[in-house]
């Protein structure tokens, strides 16, 4: 447009007749443009999950304040092609509205994408065919054996949005590659407090929509209100777990407690999430304690003694060997670390204790010669909430770290599992790896001392 008018004077061109050429200037790019959305009805805290197959199946979870009449979701192959729209494929979603009070409602939607290409790339959107989502991307997983990393986390938990948002971000962007996140429990400070859950949202902005997590509920995940006649006899995550996450149904029998813990597979590792509330004597009712207990051992069992893949990582909240004082479960430890032993599990993935620590390889209660059977313990912080460590357990430990918040890498091949931590300026804190050979493993610590 700049060079036509360098050829014509203002009133020259004002007098030119609106031919057909004219007017493809003045309306090129013009056309109106869709009215804006309301605000209440654009997408938010898209989060990515798994209920199936990884290899084969894509779940994906958001919100609106005011609910969509028709709640779809559409998915194809990512390919550089911007017209590839019309090779969508649409998914309608389930829908559960919740009254937040004080005036306020929300609407949380779930939907499944199934039938998926291994090893493929997808983009897809979420909305109500009105107003949409921006296309995100997600790639499946392989049904081959291939390396793979992922990233792991322990607390956010506290001033999430301010504050957490420093270590998930610094993570992603030294992971861009990682293929998941497993967040080790007390995701928020108080479960059933909606708002929270906005805060954790919203520290991962993009980060939930393209990456999918790997949750286990941690006590504060459990929280009640305050005065909750259930509040001691009941174990079952707040409302909001089950709104953010959809999650393998391949649990315990216990029908109260749907996505608290599960099991998938992936690239030849079996990751088990499992729920240790129960187990951690955190004031429940000893008959509450004891009914998810017993469930949970023999789902436990079953799901150790069943698996046909190389590795073996367990994510739980509160730690079998502590390091913060108050905090020793030795029930706990009685319960599950033998069970880990004699199934030969590799690594357990914790939180709770607000530090970083890790164990040595450990088996009855001692470290083990590198090459013995035996399981390492690592418990990380990625919030701002800071314990001190303590003398307990202190001699099992590789390395301990206070007041640093953390993010791990976690890189896995075949022959091959190894654990990067790093405090969230980027520096190295710790590693460790573990070398397989069979079902024996040898373990390497790269640490540098306590």
């Amino acid at each position: 447009m700049n060079n036509i008018m360098s050829k014509f004077t203002r009133r020259q061109f004002a007098q030119l007749a609106p031919g057909p050429f004219l007017l493809s200037l003045a309306t090129r790019g013009s056309a109106a443009p869709p009215p804006p959305a309301a605000p209440g009805a654009i997408p938010t805290r898209i989060v990515l999950t798994w209920a199936g197959d990884p290899a084969r199946t894509q779940a994906v979870t958001w919100r609106t304040e005011t609910a969509a009449a028709s709640p779809q979701a559409q998915v194809a192959k990512f390919i550089a092609d911007p017209k590839f729209e019309p090779s969508a494929i649409t998914v309608r979603a389930t829908v559960e509205k919740d009254d937040l009070g004080d005036g306020k409602s929300a609407a949380h939607y779930a939907a499944r994408f199934q039938g998926l290409e291994p090893d493929t790339a997808y983009c897809y959107r979420v909305g109500d065919a009105q107003v949409w989502s921006e296309w995100n991307v997600f790639r499946t997983a392989s049904t081959r054996l291939e390396p793979f990393r992922f990233l792991y986390v322990g607390d956010e938990q506290n001033s999430i949005k301010s504050l957490w948002s420093r270590s998930i971000r610094r993570a992603y962007a030294a992971a861009p590659d990682a293929r998941f996140l497993v967040h080790a429990g007390d995701l928020v400070a108080d479960g059933y407090d909606d708002r929270l859950w906005g805060e954790w949202s919203d520290a991962l902005a993009f980060i939930s929509a393209t990456l999918p997590s790997i949750p286990v509920p941690g006590n504060h995940d459990l929280h009640r209100p305050p005065g909750s006649p259930d509040a001691k006899t009941s174990l079952a995550a707040a409302w909001p777990w089950r709104r953010h996450f959809v999650l393998p149904s391949n649990g315990p029998d216990l029908d109260d407690m749907p996505g608290q813990s599960y099991y998938l597979d992936y690239q030849g590792v079996r990751f088990i999430a499992l729920d240790v509330n129960a187990f951690s004597e955190e004031g429940y009712e000893v008959a509450a304690r004891k009914r998810v207990t017993e469930k949970e051992l023999d789902w436990l069992t079953k799901v150790l003694s069943d698996n046909p893949n190389r590795w073996t990582i367990v994510v739980q909240h509160q730690g079998i060997y502590a390091i913060s004082s108050g905090r020793e479960y030795a029930a706990m430890r009685a319960s599950l670390a033998p069970l880990y032993e004699k199934h030969h599990v590799d690594m357990v993935l914790q939180g709770h204790d607000h530090v970083y620590a890790r164990t040595h390889k450990i088996a009855r209660d001692r470290i083990v010669d590198p090459s013995a059977p035996g399981v390492v313990y690592v418990i990380s912080v990625s919030g701002p909430k800071m314990y001190k460590t303590q003398k307990v357990n202190s001699q099992y430990m590789a390395k301990m770290i206070e007041d640093e918040q953390f993010y791990q890498i976690i890189d896995v091949s075949p022959e091959r599992l190894a654990l990067t931590a790093y405090s969230i300026d980027g520096a190295v804190a710790d590693g460790f790896e573990l070398r397989k050979n069979g079902t024996s493993s040898t373990y390497i610590d790269h640490s540098s001392g306590k």
